[in-house]
């Protein structure tokens, strides 16, 4: 197991090398670009994952029972109809 890992590290750590290389050898608006069409995406997903599990988690520890439920709750989805497709009216929140 300890091999395996240390030859996962070595290729990772080579590869790395070779990225960062290549990068720094990019003409200057090219480096911007291709750091920017990776970073940005990344730096998204991270800013809102961290935003989903702050929500979750404190919707659990509140110790207030009727709160407003977190992000994708139910006030999230769209308004119900009634057969003749008029809507129903929305509940009434706390």
């Amino acid at each position: 197991m300890a091999r395996t890992l240390s030859v996962v590290l070595a290729w990772l750590t080579e590869w790395w090398d070779d990225v960062e290389l290549w990068l720094a050898q990019l003409w200057y608006p090219f480096q911007i670009t291709v750091v920017l069409a990776v970073l940005l995406p990344a730096c998204w997903a991270v800013a809102w994952l961290i935003d989903r599990v702050v929500d979750r988690a404190s919707a659990r520890l509140t110790p207030v029972r009727d709160v407003e439920p977190p992000l994708g709750g139910r006030y999230d989805e769209p308004p119900a109809t009634t057969p003749r497709g008029g809507a129903v009216a929305p509940e009434a929140r706390p």
